[in-house]
């Protein structure tokens, strides 16, 4: 795997190879100032009278340019070299803002447009009248026009594949936070949940393994063994025969369990109780609080909510959304009903001509996804709640990942599979949300963790030096 210098020195070869111009999507952990501080050291070396302008979204953004390129640990000399190029005027850092509001920029040597959110006159005009052009994006582009202007001014640069982004990804560091909800006992899922288990208990003795059990329930076609036969074989194992006295309470009982008839049942039976089970824990409404509270707690973080089924995701978006002043949360899934369509000041869409003009536009679940993610994107909501299988599209930078149960697939397995999924922080801000003493805490414990997961307790928020040398098994 390469170094983070490895990585940038090449980028930067490479846009000089491309006469000074091109495109740099480049994403956390990565940082994306390194790439502005090595094309400038390039540039000044050569010419050192330059003039250079970047151009930032923000007066923070300036800010942060400027404390960067002069304040290298270790580099004083590159450092006041910089602080006297800006100091005289060669190298100046605008707004975006300032821009677009003025009537003549000059004709820089080299723009750096860093981050830019769309491209406006101001933007274009600085990339027109520029020899040397690099443009640093952290996201993509929301409007496709802006996307296809910017990438024929400024052809996207390769250097940063996504294989290599993965990897460095799944280096970072992962703060993960967990969340244990009790299940009352004389609450109906503590009652439910007792029955689920003391069931699929009883037939994991009946059966002695899940493969037997799934065997007495579809055969074994390897060997061309039906069900039938397997549960007569079972039944015959444990003393079960057809000439049973029933007028013995044992063998009342050996009917019960073994009869070859019953025994097909219950092997369907029991998975479908744990169906049944893995729904219950996965869908807890105990955890909706929860969820709520890590949510209210991050008022400025961007937050993505995983959650096992798509029906829990939509309970999740309603719960938030009615605990709020405003909705802050969509759903990101395809299990849910068509609603009235809005634009995206909430203004309503309707049809303007042919057989339904006049008509209210409805959007489906794709229109819907397509609309949060936007929505999300543009920061009119903050959360997005989503199954365990969001659509691989999915392009939003987070801060903080709930995850609603650990039957979802573990976080670096969203790291690898949602190539969008961009992280705001180098540390990965992550809450694992479990029912206490049932298989989802077994499922929890039995994660094996790199040496760059740390758990945290989530009642004395202590690091947990995990022992994975003992492995759990669970259905």
């Amino acid at each position: 795997m390469k170094t983070f210098g490895e990585i940038f020195e090449d980028a930067i070869n490479h846009w000089k190879d491309k006469k000074g111009v091109g495109t740099a999507l480049i994403l956390p952990p990565l940082n994306d100032k390194v790439m502005v501080l090595g094309i400038l050291q390039r540039v000044c070396n050569k010419s050192p009278t330059a003039k250079i302008i970047i151009c930032v979204n923000s007066f923070d953004e300036r800010i942060a340019i400027i404390e960067f390129l002069t304040n290298q640990k270790g580099e004083d000399e590159n450092n006041n070299e910089f602080k006297k190029l800006i100091k005289d005027g060669f190298i100046k850092v605008f707004t975006n803002d300032f821009i677009s509001k003025s009537s003549y920029i000059g004709s820089p040597l080299l723009c750096i447009i860093y981050h830019p959110t769309t491209i406006d006159r101001g933007i274009k005009a600085l990339l027109d009248f520029s020899k040397f052009k690099l443009v640093i994006m952290n996201k993509l582009l929301t409007n496709n026009n802006d996307s296809a202007l910017l990438y024929k001014l400024c052809p996207i640069l390769d250097d940063f594949k996504q294989n290599e982004i993965n990897a460095i990804r799944i280096s970072s560091p992962i703060e993960d936070i967990r969340l244990g909800v009790n299940i009352p006992e004389d609450s109906e899922e503590g009652k439910l949940l007792k029955y689920y288990n003391e069931y699929v208990s009883t037939s994991m003795s009946i059966f002695g393994s899940f493969d037997i059990m799934n065997q007495a329930r579809i055969g074994n076609k390897d060997f061309n063994i039906s069900s039938a036969q397997i549960c007569s074989q079972i039944a015959k194992e444990n003393g079960w025969n057809e000439h049973l006295d029933m007028s013995m309470e044992f063998n009342v009982q050996i009917d019960e369990l073994y009869n070859p008839g019953k025994l097909k049942d219950r092997a369907s039976d029991t998975y479908e109780i744990i169906r049944k089970r893995s729904n219950l824990l996965s869908d807890y409404n105990g955890k909706l609080d929860v969820i709520y509270n890590i949510v209210h707690d991050n008022p400025n973080k961007k937050i993505l909510i995983i959650n096992k089924r798509a029906d829990f995701a939509s309970k999740v978006t309603d719960y938030i959304n009615n605990l709020s002043e405003t909705v802050i949360c969509g759903n990101y899934h395809d299990k849910v009903s068509p609603i009235p369509a809005v634009d995206i000041n909430g203004n309503p869409l309707y049809y303007k001509s042919g057989n339904r003009k006049g008509e209210r536009k409805m959007m489906a679940d794709k229109a819907q996804r397509t609309f949060n993610e936007a929505a999300f994107n543009r920061g009119d909501i903050r959360v997005l709640s989503t199954s365990n299988s969001p659509d691989k599209t999915l392009c939003v930078n987070i801060d903080i990942v709930i995850i609603t149960s650990p039957q979802c697939e573990e976080i670096k397995s969203y790291i690898y599979r949602l190539d969008n999924l961009r992280f705001n922080d180098n540390i990965i801000h992550l809450y694992n949300i479990y029912c206490k003493n049932s298989t989802e805490e077994k499922l929890l414990d039995s994660q094996m963790l790199s040496s760059n997961h740390k758990v945290l307790n989530d009642e004395e928020k202590v690091i947990i030096e995990q022992d994975n040398s003992d492995f759990i098994v669970v259905d």
